[in-house]
């Protein structure tokens, strides 16, 4: 789920300085090492008074974070994974007397993936810690404070490529049309589901959307993404109709108390979080008689493999999506085999003319 830390290697002075190195609460101090007693998948912040000073290397990742958030452009959630990521890092260094980044060498940076992935962490998360760490080096060596990046050598772990869980369009249908119209709640339930599926947005694209970002007139919505990347994403009758139902509905009834210009509204007046959306889905689906686990990354997946299947070009699709690689959406033609041996014994020339003149023998016999 993030973006590489590799290319952060911006807006560091030659010899950079570092901040005061008074005494400081540690991010990192209270992380274990411990993977008998304390799995890494458990690893957390917790809450310690012990006041120490902290390393120089502690205080480069503190002004590299800080960096993150000024120039780059990161998420929430990003740079909640990397503040993470780089707080295992530090304390892992620390534990083997390391407090200078002068003194980190490949072999270090190797270990310390050894130890997560020895530790429970998964693949996917290993590799975003190396990530973190890489860009982390990079950093510091374009700022002339290291000379050479110990982390460059160490290769990224291979992630199994896994096939994203998909729907039916009969299953989506049930889905989005399980709230019920005569319950408020219900009619802002349905108008979130069906924009999450009409429009192929992310949990936290959806949560984010204000009211400003529908465009009825164009029949488009704004979208936020990763990295602050607006993109604009079409919608259609089904989609307008549920999202004008909720503005001129159950909305409007809340506008005398809004405290936010969010578009899909919780208690209070205060936009719906991520967990928030998240639970809509999950009961909608059980309502619609799904056992099988399904997310918002659910509807998102059905939206791209079932514009695929319909025969929408993949440049169109991750425009849509809000990919910066082609490659991402590439996984979408992989997902229904079946499908596309269909469309081709159906529209392949040679296939079909084969399969007609195989029935004319037939016939003739």
């Amino acid at each position: 789920m993030t973006k590489s830390a590799q290319s952060d290697s911006r807006t560091v002075p030659k010899g950079g300085s570092l901040p005061a190195s008074g005494p400081a609460r540690s991010t990192v101090a209270s992380i274990s090492l411990d993977t008998r007693k304390h799995p890494v998948s458990r690893l957390s912040k917790a809450r310690s008074s012990a006041v120490r000073i902290k390393t120089k290397l502690e205080r480069w990742i503190d002004q590299y974070l800080d960096h993150l958030v000024l120039t780059a452009g990161r998420s929430t959630n990003t740079m909640h994974g990397y503040r993470l990521d780089l707080a295992r890092y530090a304390q892992f260094c620390n534990h083997r007397g390391i407090g200078d980044p002068e003194r980190v060498d490949p072999q270090v940076v190797g270990e310390f993936l050894s130890f997560l992935t020895t530790g429970g962490l998964a693949p996917a998360s290993v590799a975003r810690a190396l990530s973190a760490v890489k860009g982390f080096h990079k950093y510091l060596l374009h700022g002339a404070v290291i000379s050479t990046n110990p982390a460059r050598p160490i290769k990224t772990p291979r992630l199994p490529r896994r096939l994203p869980n998909v729907l039916t369009i009969a299953q989506m249908q049930r889905i989005v049309s399980s709230p019920q119209d005569c319950d408020p709640h219900g009619v802002r339930n349905r108008a979130l589901l069906t924009l999450l599926y009409g429009c192929g947005l992310r949990v936290s694209e959806a949560a984010q959307m204000r009211v400003e970002d529908v465009d009825f007139a164009e029949k488009f919505v704004r979208v936020t993404g990763k990295g602050g990347r607006e993109r604009l994403v079409p919608f259609g009758p089904w989609t307008e109709r549920a999202l004008k139902a909720y503005l001129n509905g159950p909305r409007r009834g809340k506008e005398a108390r809004l405290v936010t210009e969010r578009l899909f509204l919780g208690r209070g007046g205060r936009g719906l979080s991520r967990m928030g959306v998240w639970l809509i889905v999950r009961q909608a689906a059980l309502r619609a008689g799904l056992e099988k686990r399904v997310s918002p990354h659910t509807f998102r997946h059905s939206f791209a493999t079932h514009l695929i299947q319909a025969g929408a070009d993949l440049r169109s699709v991750q425009a849509m999506l809000g990919h910066r690689s082609i490659s991402t959406t590439q996984i979408y033609t992989h997902l229904d085999r079946e499908h596309l041996a269909n469309v081709h014994r159906l529209c392949h020339p040679l296939e079909a003319g084969w399969t007609a003149a195989v029935q004319t023998d037939l016939d003739r016999d």
